[in-house]
């Protein structure tokens, strides 16, 4: 039985989501500890999320600062 149409939107929402935690996460670590002692483990377990999203999102330390920067 099918249950619907598949809801693209809703992924697309949830994915901006938890970019946006991770980097709010790490803005507040960098703010704390700087941004060379921070590291993706300690961004998720800050984030709520497995260092494994945190790559997906982020695949090195250059992307996270440019995001904050962003931010």
């Amino acid at each position: 039985m099918p249950r619907g149409p598949y809801r693209q939107a809703r992924r697309a929402e949830m994915l901006k989501d938890t970019r946006e935690r991770i980097v709010r996460a790490t803005v507040a670590l960098h703010a704390r500890q700087g941004a060379l002692q921070t590291t993706h483990t300690m961004i998720a377990d800050e984030a709520g999320v497995s260092s494994q999203t945190v790559y997906n999102h982020f695949p090195d330390r250059g992307a996270v600062i440019t995001a904050c920067t962003a931010h």
